[in-house]
């Protein structure tokens, strides 16, 4: 089959999805061509598509603004010919219905924190399939009325040849213990004033809180959090914050070094990077809501804390704060070594539980849903 993929082509969730995804389709032996949407005008990196490193590959082509004109999808159509087109995060309903009108199959996928009530009609109307790859996300389109089949994701491969060997510790004993708190664009499901404060009032010399972003955004306000939020307080000197964007490996390899992966969210669409602490065999903390607690669990690949409401995002679903209490407890909790060895061999079984091959099982699944009759793993 001739599979087609519309999403961001650079380092950030969706980019790295879609490229994971073109590599599962690719193993299942059917032909794949990606349109590479740009970032808005407006984006801290505006119209960027990424043509380096992992992002170099044959069959891509860029797109000519954020908001692809008809016109363009329909002539990319006509020049791949694909048999499906797989689209995230896209809401261009009346654009993406006349493909499918032309004759191609199309299957979207949103995160669930902006997709809304409003939606619902105008993405039938342009999708053949609405799929998920959580189960809340799943449970949200059903009380919306809408039947999602599910791509239950998992550990990619080419994660774990960067992953902890067996039996062994990141750090010596008596060593530094890193927390990485995964921030990329430092956006609103990044509780950064909570975990800071957290951290701060977790006791130990050994603690060392890495704060990695992908941007320049928040660099003042987490270095006053450093200082209790003051100008002029006392800087923690445990903390340390890293805003370049570092290509693919490297990241990995900073995340892989990691003792502890220091994650709670307000929400999260899909939560990628719990994922990849968990294939790395990194143990992880973050609140006990969805989806991260469909990664997460409690005592066994790392420690849950509760979440207290705190709003709602976009599209109504409700969003959480972590307990600050809570976090700092767990943060001196993984100063013992015996535990985080214990909760890294447990990230290390739950790699194999959310196994790769599930999530291609479940592609082929889909494709044979929405694509030409009995599609499944081409022959």
């Amino acid at each position: 089959m001739r599979v087609g993929i519309v999403a961001y082509w650079f380092n950030r969730g969706q980019g790295v999805v879609a490229r994971q995804l073109r590599s599962a389709l690719e193993d299942l032996g059917h032909e794949t061509f990606v349109l590479a949407r740009p970032t808005r005008k407006t984006n801290i990196r505006p119209d960027w598509v990424d043509e380096e490193g992992v992002w170099a590959q044959e069959g891509i082509t860029r797109g000519s603004d954020y908001l692809i004109p008809g016109e363009e999808y329909e002539a990319w159509a006509e020049a791949v010919a694909p048999d499906v087109v797989l689209f995230d995060q896209n809401y261009q309903f009346a654009e993406i219905e006349r493909l499918r009108r032309s004759g191609v199959r199309t299957a979207g996928r949103f995160v669930w924190e902006h997709f809304a009530a409003e939606h619902v009609d105008p993405a039938r109307g342009a999708f053949d399939a609405i799929y998920s790859l959580t189960a809340c996300e799943r449970e949200r389109y059903a009380e919306m009325g809408i039947e999602s089949p599910r791509v239950r994701w998992g550990c990619h491969p080419e994660l774990l040849g960067y992953g902890q060997a067996e039996g062994g510790g990141r750090t010596a004993e008596g060593g530094a213990v890193t927390f990485l708190f995964p921030g990329g664009f430092m956006s609103k499901r990044k509780p950064l004033a909570e975990t800071i404060e957290a951290f701060r009032a977790a006791e130990g010399d050994r603690l060392r809180l890495l704060v990695k972003a992908q941007v320049e955004r928040q660099r003042t306000a987490v270095e006053r959090m450093a200082r209790g939020g003051s100008r002029i307080g006392r800087r923690d000197r445990r903390i340390e914050l890293i805003t370049d964007d570092l290509p693919t490996e490297r990241y990995l390899r900073m995340l892989a070094a990691a003792d502890v992966c220091l994650a709670p969210s307000r929400w999260e669409g899909l939560g990628l990077h719990l994922y990849e602490a968990t294939a790395l065999g990194v143990p992880i903390v973050t609140n006990d809501n969805p989806p991260m607690n469909e990664i997460v669990r409690d005592g066994d690949n790392g420690l849950l804390v509760p979440g207290i409401p705190d709003g709602e995002a976009r599209s109504g679903i409700p969003a959480f704060r972590p307990e600050v209490a809570a976090l700092t407890n767990a943060i001196e909790r993984l100063r013992d070594d015996g535990l985080r060895d214990e909760l890294a061999a447990g990230a290390r079984r739950r790699r194999e539980e959310l196994s790769w091959e599930a999530t291609r099982a479940d592609l082929a699944e889909l494709l044979a849903r929405v694509g030409p009759e009995n599609a499944g793993p081409a022959r």
